[in-house]
Protein backbone atom coordinates (compact mmCIF):
# COMPACT_ATOMS: atom_id res chain seq x y z
CA UNK A 1 0.00 0.00 0.00
CA UNK A 2 1.82 3.12 -0.69
CA UNK A 3 1.56 6.36 1.41
CA UNK A 4 2.23 9.46 1.14
CA UNK A 5 3.49 12.12 4.63
CA UNK A 6 3.65 15.42 4.47
CA UNK A 7 6.72 17.77 5.89
CA UNK A 8 5.73 21.07 8.05
CA UNK A 9 8.22 23.72 8.32
CA UNK A 10 7.93 26.20 11.35
CA UNK A 11 9.01 29.88 9.85
CA UNK A 12 12.40 31.39 11.09
CA UNK A 13 11.49 34.57 12.58
CA UNK A 14 14.42 37.14 13.31
CA UNK A 15 13.51 39.61 16.30
CA UNK A 16 16.19 43.08 16.59
CA UNK A 17 16.85 43.87 20.15
CA UNK A 18 19.01 44.70 22.62
CA UNK A 19 18.07 41.70 24.78
CA UNK A 20 16.91 38.73 22.87
CA UNK A 21 13.64 37.54 23.67
CA UNK A 22 12.53 34.53 25.40
CA UNK A 23 11.21 31.72 22.60
CA UNK A 24 7.82 31.26 22.61
CA UNK A 25 7.21 27.79 23.08
CA UNK A 26 4.91 26.32 20.55
CA UNK A 27 1.33 26.39 21.44
CA UNK A 28 -0.44 23.62 22.66
CA UNK A 29 -3.05 21.52 21.10
CA UNK A 30 -6.54 20.46 22.39
CA UNK A 31 -6.96 17.32 24.34
CA UNK A 32 -7.71 14.32 21.79
CA UNK A 33 -11.00 13.81 23.83
CA UNK A 34 -11.80 17.74 23.15
CA UNK A 35 -10.92 18.61 20.05
CA UNK A 36 -13.78 19.29 17.70
CA UNK A 37 -14.10 17.31 14.36
CA UNK A 38 -14.60 18.71 10.73
CA UNK A 39 -15.26 15.61 8.51
CA UNK A 40 -13.79 16.27 5.22
CA UNK A 41 -16.62 16.47 1.98
CA UNK A 42 -17.46 12.73 1.45
CA UNK A 43 -17.10 11.53 5.03
CA UNK A 44 -20.33 9.87 5.71
CA UNK A 45 -21.53 10.77 9.27
CA UNK A 46 -22.09 6.79 9.61
CA UNK A 47 -18.62 6.20 9.03
CA UNK A 48 -16.67 5.55 11.96
CA UNK A 49 -13.66 7.50 13.20
CA UNK A 50 -10.26 6.28 15.15
CA UNK A 51 -10.93 6.65 18.48
CA UNK A 52 -7.89 8.79 19.79
CA UNK A 53 -8.68 11.90 18.32
CA UNK A 54 -4.84 12.86 18.16
CA UNK A 55 -3.51 15.57 16.33
CA UNK A 56 -2.40 13.27 13.13
CA UNK A 57 -6.36 12.48 13.08
CA UNK A 58 -7.24 15.64 13.17
CA UNK A 59 -4.90 17.15 10.10
CA UNK A 60 -5.07 13.92 8.11
CA UNK A 61 -8.49 14.14 8.38
CA UNK A 62 -8.86 17.07 6.12
CA UNK A 63 -6.00 16.93 4.20
CA UNK A 64 -7.28 14.94 1.95
CA UNK A 65 -6.51 12.08 -1.19
CA UNK A 66 -3.75 9.71 0.15
CA UNK A 67 -3.36 11.14 2.99
CA UNK A 68 -7.38 10.81 4.70
CA UNK A 69 -6.98 7.30 3.18
CA UNK A 70 -5.41 5.82 5.86
CA UNK A 71 -7.68 7.17 8.40
CA UNK A 72 -10.98 5.31 6.45
CA UNK A 73 -8.31 1.91 7.30
CA UNK A 74 -7.42 2.76 10.66
CA UNK A 75 -10.88 2.87 11.74
CA UNK A 76 -12.29 -0.49 13.78
CA UNK A 77 -8.60 -1.82 12.81
CA UNK A 78 -7.06 -4.16 15.69
CA UNK A 79 -4.71 -1.46 16.54
CA UNK A 80 -7.61 1.04 16.78
CA UNK A 81 -9.50 -0.94 18.89
CA UNK A 82 -7.28 -0.72 20.88
CA UNK A 83 -6.62 2.75 21.00
CA UNK A 84 -3.27 3.12 19.31
CA UNK A 85 -3.13 5.87 17.30
CA UNK A 86 -0.66 7.08 14.18
CA UNK A 87 2.50 8.25 16.64
CA UNK A 88 2.81 4.76 18.57
CA UNK A 89 4.16 3.66 14.74
CA UNK A 90 5.08 6.33 12.84
CA UNK A 91 6.25 8.33 15.98
CA UNK A 92 5.89 12.33 15.96
CA UNK A 93 5.14 15.36 18.16
CA UNK A 94 1.01 14.70 19.50
CA UNK A 95 1.29 17.82 21.17
CA UNK A 96 2.66 20.72 18.69
CA UNK A 97 1.46 20.50 14.60
CA UNK A 98 4.40 22.77 13.42
CA UNK A 99 7.20 19.99 14.60
CA UNK A 100 4.76 16.92 14.38
CA UNK A 101 7.45 15.66 11.80
CA UNK A 102 10.67 15.89 13.51
CA UNK A 103 13.18 13.69 13.91
CA UNK A 104 13.83 15.19 16.94
CA UNK A 105 10.34 13.39 18.04
CA UNK A 106 10.97 9.93 17.14
CA UNK A 107 9.24 10.36 13.94
CA UNK A 108 9.94 7.45 11.43
CA UNK A 109 7.70 8.50 8.72
CA UNK A 110 7.61 5.42 6.34
CA UNK A 111 10.89 4.08 6.73
CA UNK A 112 10.26 0.00 5.99
CA UNK A 113 13.38 -1.33 8.38
CA UNK A 114 11.89 1.16 10.88
CA UNK A 115 7.90 -0.04 10.86
CA UNK A 116 9.18 -4.19 10.79
CA UNK A 117 11.40 -3.24 13.75
CA UNK A 118 8.23 -1.83 15.72
CA UNK A 119 5.90 -4.29 14.57
CA UNK A 120 8.60 -6.70 16.38
CA UNK A 121 8.73 -4.62 19.19
CA UNK A 122 5.11 -5.25 20.23
CA UNK A 123 4.32 -9.08 18.69
CA UNK A 124 7.78 -10.77 19.96
CA UNK A 125 6.44 -13.94 20.03
CA UNK A 126 5.81 -13.99 16.57
CA UNK A 127 8.77 -11.85 15.48
CA UNK A 128 10.95 -14.49 17.23
CA UNK A 129 8.75 -17.60 15.11
CA UNK A 130 9.09 -15.53 11.72
CA UNK A 131 12.85 -14.82 12.37
CA UNK A 132 13.44 -18.88 12.09
CA UNK A 133 11.54 -19.18 9.02
CA UNK A 134 12.66 -19.04 5.04
CA UNK A 135 10.51 -16.29 5.03
CA UNK A 136 12.83 -14.09 7.47
CA UNK A 137 15.29 -11.25 5.59
CA UNK A 138 17.44 -9.09 8.31
CA UNK A 139 15.94 -5.58 7.20
CA UNK A 140 18.49 -3.87 8.91
CA UNK A 141 21.21 -5.17 6.18
CA UNK A 142 18.67 -3.89 3.39
CA UNK A 143 15.21 -4.38 1.56
CA UNK A 144 15.02 -6.83 -0.08
CA UNK A 145 11.43 -7.07 -1.74
CA UNK A 146 12.39 -11.26 -2.61
CA UNK A 147 10.85 -11.90 1.12
CA UNK A 148 7.79 -11.21 2.55
CA UNK A 149 7.74 -8.65 5.72
CA UNK A 150 4.58 -8.12 8.20
CA UNK A 151 2.95 -5.30 6.33
CA UNK A 152 2.40 -8.15 2.99
CA UNK A 153 -0.03 -10.28 4.74
CA UNK A 154 -1.28 -8.36 7.89
CA UNK A 155 -1.79 -4.87 5.72
CA UNK A 156 -0.32 -1.41 7.38
CA UNK A 157 -3.17 0.74 8.48
CA UNK A 158 -6.15 -1.71 8.26
CA UNK A 159 -4.55 -4.95 10.11
CA UNK A 160 -7.43 -6.92 11.49
CA UNK A 161 -9.76 -5.48 8.94
CA UNK A 162 -8.67 -6.12 5.59
CA UNK A 163 -10.38 -4.70 2.21
CA UNK A 164 -12.65 -6.78 0.43
CA UNK A 165 -10.50 -8.00 -2.31
CA UNK A 166 -7.57 -8.93 0.03
CA UNK A 167 -7.08 -12.75 0.44
CA UNK A 168 -4.37 -14.10 1.65
CA UNK A 169 -4.13 -16.75 -1.48
CA UNK A 170 -2.76 -14.04 -3.47
CA UNK A 171 -0.49 -13.13 -1.53
CA UNK A 172 0.89 -16.92 -1.19
CA UNK A 173 0.69 -17.13 -4.66
CA UNK A 174 2.52 -13.86 -5.64
CA UNK A 175 5.56 -16.24 -5.09
CA UNK A 176 4.72 -19.62 -4.79
CA UNK A 177 2.73 -20.08 -8.40
CA UNK A 178 2.21 -23.67 -7.67
CA UNK A 179 0.80 -23.40 -3.98
CA UNK A 180 -1.94 -25.44 -4.44
CA UNK A 181 0.13 -27.85 -5.81
CA UNK A 182 3.62 -27.82 -3.99
CA UNK A 183 2.43 -27.35 -0.59
CA UNK A 184 -1.60 -28.47 -0.53
CA UNK A 185 -1.96 -29.03 3.17
CA UNK A 186 -1.20 -24.93 3.53
CA UNK A 187 -2.88 -23.76 0.98
CA UNK A 188 -5.96 -25.69 2.42
CA UNK A 189 -5.19 -23.74 6.12
CA UNK A 190 -4.70 -20.81 3.63
CA UNK A 191 -8.04 -21.53 1.90
CA UNK A 192 -10.00 -21.59 4.88
CA UNK A 193 -8.51 -18.93 6.64
CA UNK A 194 -9.75 -16.55 3.62
CA UNK A 195 -13.31 -17.88 3.61
CA UNK A 196 -13.23 -17.29 7.45
CA UNK A 197 -12.32 -13.16 6.87
CA UNK A 198 -14.86 -12.88 3.69
CA UNK A 199 -17.20 -13.84 7.13
CA UNK A 200 -15.37 -11.42 9.06
CA UNK A 201 -15.99 -8.31 7.23
CA UNK A 202 -19.47 -8.98 6.66
CA UNK A 203 -19.55 -9.52 10.33
CA UNK A 204 -17.74 -5.89 10.95
CA UNK A 205 -19.86 -4.36 8.79
CA UNK A 206 -22.68 -5.21 10.82
CA UNK A 207 -20.96 -4.63 14.24
CA UNK A 208 -19.26 -1.17 13.25
CA UNK A 209 -20.41 0.72 16.03
CA UNK A 210 -19.22 -1.45 18.92
CA UNK A 211 -15.80 -1.05 20.26
CA UNK A 212 -15.35 -4.90 19.41
CA UNK A 213 -14.66 -6.54 15.98
CA UNK A 214 -16.66 -9.00 16.59
CA UNK A 215 -19.73 -10.01 18.93
CA UNK A 216 -17.96 -11.13 22.17
CA UNK A 217 -19.06 -14.56 22.20
CA UNK A 218 -16.59 -15.38 19.01
CA UNK A 219 -13.99 -12.85 20.01
CA UNK A 220 -11.62 -15.71 22.13
CA UNK A 221 -11.94 -18.24 19.59
CA UNK A 222 -11.18 -16.01 16.55
CA UNK A 223 -8.22 -15.14 18.75
CA UNK A 224 -7.21 -18.48 19.00
CA UNK A 225 -8.17 -19.52 15.57
CA UNK A 226 -6.11 -16.64 14.12
CA UNK A 227 -2.96 -17.18 16.62
CA UNK A 228 -2.83 -21.03 15.30
CA UNK A 229 -2.99 -20.05 11.52
CA UNK A 230 -0.56 -17.22 12.21
CA UNK A 231 1.99 -19.87 13.69
CA UNK A 232 1.51 -22.25 10.89
CA UNK A 233 2.15 -19.15 8.98
CA UNK A 234 5.28 -17.41 10.61
CA UNK A 235 7.33 -20.16 10.80
CA UNK A 236 6.39 -21.21 7.15
CA UNK A 237 7.22 -24.82 8.25
CA UNK A 238 5.70 -27.75 6.31
CA UNK A 239 1.83 -28.24 7.31
CA UNK A 240 0.98 -31.74 7.77
CA UNK A 241 -2.45 -33.24 6.75
CA UNK A 242 -3.29 -33.97 10.29
CA UNK A 243 -2.57 -30.16 11.42
CA UNK A 244 -4.41 -29.28 8.39
CA UNK A 245 -7.28 -31.03 9.40
CA UNK A 246 -7.66 -30.10 12.99
CA UNK A 247 -7.12 -26.51 12.75
CA UNK A 248 -9.66 -26.21 9.28
CA UNK A 249 -12.35 -27.69 11.12
CA UNK A 250 -11.86 -25.21 13.95
CA UNK A 251 -11.80 -22.82 11.62
CA UNK A 252 -14.71 -24.06 9.51
CA UNK A 253 -17.17 -24.05 12.53
CA UNK A 254 -16.11 -20.32 13.08
CA UNK A 255 -17.15 -19.29 10.10
CA UNK A 256 -20.65 -21.80 9.85
CA UNK A 257 -21.32 -19.87 13.57
CA UNK A 258 -20.88 -16.43 12.32
CA UNK A 259 -22.52 -16.77 9.46
CA UNK A 260 -25.77 -17.93 11.73
CA UNK A 261 -25.18 -14.86 13.84
CA UNK A 262 -25.32 -12.67 10.26
CA UNK A 263 -29.03 -14.59 9.56
CA UNK A 264 -30.17 -13.46 12.58
CA UNK A 265 -29.00 -9.72 12.78
CA UNK A 266 -31.35 -7.36 11.40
Amino acid sequence: MNRLIAAVIPGLILVASAEPEPKASPKKQPSADNAPLKLPAGWRPEDPLPFVKSNCVRCHLNAGRELTVPLRDFARSAHDLVHLSCNDCHGGDTEHDATAHESEHGFIGTKMSAHIAACASCHTTESRQFAKSKHYWDLSKRINKDYPVCVDCHGNHDVGRPPADFALNTVCTDCHKKFDKDFPNAAAVVAENDRLWKVLRQVQAKNKDSAQAVPEQFAREVGKVRAATAKLMHTATTVSPAEATALNERVHKLSDSLEEWLRTQK
